[in-house]
């Protein structure tokens, strides 16, 4: 290619990029030019001085003790109130005032009170006319933007959100909070697991990513719950690895993309072999007698080197496949015969050929 095409094809490209970037920028745009879907931002604010007694906490999303508020609260004694905190009139004479937003200000705004051995007038920012689902709203967002929620809890704040109004949907939600769609949908989804599952998840035995997967499983049929609950708990105890729990709730690889074409080329590859002349084939030997050629047979110990744990699980997992596997996993695989079961086995990740191996022993012990 001459410079000059060189160049020319590197400018198509950058302006290719430059469309690109463009028409993202403007998506955004148009994003933010949606109408809200409720009028929360609209609604009126104002100060008001009180002490905090007379402001209750709403039950709060977050679980756990909050991050360390000494250096907040020194902020706040040298620096004064920047942004008070947000709360909503409750009605009540005794405890006026709800807290919205700001539980990190409003517990060191406590500190000090306490250091000082008195309790002083805040400053508070009333919001008017809000709503139990608005205020549960303002609180998940502020929530989700200051530190990402682990899923469960995301799923449980947005479920309390949605009881409050049935009308939302997950994608309303989603953006009433800022949060992804799709995240927001396979976080609620978990909620469907059962409830031994859903606590390894929230106590971090078990990923959020794997969870789904398992979910999905039991959906479809693949596994039932308490098959479930038993290999996500042999997962948590360390006897089951990541790839393993995969397996162990019904999963199949994708074959390859040319899965089809390397099948058709092995097997016209075997058939011109079992129909060449035996004096034409490699192995041939004139002394002994005629015999059909087998298919991946291993190498003998003289004639090459040792075959790799990989191959070899390769090998055995093919072997299985093709001369144990229950019928409803060849026809998930698509194994119709020898070649399409050591083809299947080889385009699979080395690391995951033993997994598959016992997840298919395991299906043929439970079938017995």
């Amino acid at each position: 290619m001459s410079v000059d095409k060189l160049q020319e094809a590197e400018e198509a490209v950058a302006q290719m990029r430059e469309e690109e970037a463009r028409k993202a920028r403007e998506a955004l745009g148009e994003d933010l030019r949606r109408p809200p879907v409720a009028d929360t931002a609209s609604k009126a604010h104002r100060l008001i001085t009180a002490r905090l007694d007379q402001v209750r906490v709403m039950s709060n999303m977050r679980t756990g003790a909050l991050e360390d508020l000494h250096e907040l609260a020194v902020s706040i004694r040298e620096t004064g109130l920047l942004s008070p905190p947000l709360v909503r009139e409750t009605g009540d004479e005794a405890v006026p005032y709800e807290l919205l937003a700001g539980q990190r200000r409003y517990a060191a705004l406590r500190l000090i009170d306490q250091a000082d051995g008195e309790d002083s007038d805040w400053r508070f920012t009333v919001v008017d006319g809000i709503s139990r689902r608005e205020a549960l709203s303002m609180q998940f967002a502020e929530n989700f933007h200051q530190s990402k929620p682990e899923p469960v809890q995301f799923a449980r704040a947005a479920r309390l959100i949605m009881a409050e109004d049935p009308s939302l949907t997950a994608a309303e939600v989603s953006r009433i909070v800022g949060a992804p769609p799709a995240w927001t949908r396979k976080a609620l989804r978990l909620l469907e697991l059962p409830d031994a599952i859903v606590e390894r998840v929230e106590s971090g035995d078990l990923s959020f990513t794997a969870a789904d997967f398992v979910r999905r499983a039991v959906a479809r049929g693949d596994v039932t719950a308490e098959k479930a609950e038993e290999l996500v708990e042999e997962h948590a105890n360390g006897a089951l690895s990541g790839i393993e729990l995969k397996y162990g709730v019904g999963y199949v690889p994708p074959p390859p993309e040319n899965y089809e074409e390397v099948s058709d080329r092995l097997d016209a590859a075997r058939r011109e072999a079992a129909h060449a002349p035996r004096e034409d084939r490699d192995d041939y030997d004139p002394s002994e007698p005629a015999r059909e050629p087998s298919y991946s047979a291993p190498p003998s110990q003289t004639s090459a080197p040792r075959i790799g744990d990989a191959d070899l699980d390769g090998y055995v997992l093919g072997a299985f496949l093709f001369h144990s596997a229950t019928d409803r996993s060849r026809k998930l695989l698509r194994i119709a015969g020898e070649a399409d079961a050591h083809e299947y086995a080889r385009s699979l990740h080395p690391h995951e050929r033993l997994a598959a191996l016992r997840s298919l022993a395991r299906e043929v012990i439970e079938s017995a």
